[in-house]
């Protein structure tokens, strides 16, 4: 796998950068994200920009540990490039804060390369791209539960 070009600040686009907990239930199962993530800079839909590993344990206490420390995660090691300084040790305790006791997790800083087209047409529009936000998976299944109770009503009765 080749490694990524080098990052400078000046080819990062500052509108498309995002941050992901991604949760497993141990440090052996994070070694299941790799063909995933690969793929994801493979194809340059994202690009890595920083990534830690978060392990809290059964007593709450988290300890953090860099890609090359976690052995599961060997084959992100071409993957990842040069990469850090964009987390805090105040963004590694809130991120922290999404796992459960006696799991880990990787903490993700991206570029989201896939919207580089919208970013670019919002530029030459005079704009940009100002937010975003990961809709919480609780409301978008509440949301997909509504759509389908209303595409396939009770038996029995009429639909309001």
């Amino acid at each position: 796998m080749d490694r990524p070009e080098q990052l400078n600040s000046s080819a990062i686009s500052p509108d498309l950068v995002s941050y992901l907990v991604v949760s497993v239930p141990d440090v052996q199962s994070l070694g299941g994200l790799v063909p995933a993530l690969a793929r994801l800079v493979e194809t340059a839909s994202v690009r890595v920009l920083d990534l830690v590993v978060l392990e809290r344990g059964a007593d709450g206490v988290v300890d953090v540990h860099e890609v090359e420390d976690v052995g599961s995660l060997a084959g992100l090691r071409g993957v990842e490039g040069d990469v850090g300084g964009f987390l805090s040790d105040h963004d590694l305790q809130l991120a922290s804060a999404a796992l459960r006791l006696g799991t880990c997790g990787v903490l993700l800083v991206t570029e989201d390369r896939w919207a580089l087209p919208l970013s670019a047409a919002a530029g030459a529009a005079g704009g940009r791209i100002a937010a975003g936000e990961r809709i919480p998976p609780s409301r978008v299944e509440d949301v997909l539960a509504d759509r389908a109770a209303l595409a396939d009503p009770p038996s029995g009765g009429a639909v309001p």
